[in-house]
């Protein structure tokens, strides 16, 4: 192999390894980019349902305490 043949084939490797390993990190900072959305989604659901299930108990909770007031005073006005 001449000098220059040689240098052409490692010139051909080196390139073929740059392109790997920009297709690798193309993927990954794709991959990234929809772990952090779809985690991001998650949280934004998760957020969403805490404030509804906190909304639901105060409800149940101002609906236990009506009546049982209610309860009471009935209960004293018998007595």
């Amino acid at each position: 192999m001449s000098p220059l043949s040689k240098m052409q084939h490692s010139r051909d490797q080196w390139k073929h390894k740059a392109k790997q390993r920009g297709e690798r990190e193309r993927y990954q900072r794709k991959q990234n980019a929809r772990l952090r959305a779809e985690r991001e989604r998650a949280t934004q659901a998760l957020k969403e349902t805490q404030a509804c299930l906190r909304q639901l108990e105060a409800q149940l909770h101002g609906l236990a305490t009506r009546p049982k007031g209610d309860v009471v005073s009935l209960a004293l006005q018998l007595f």
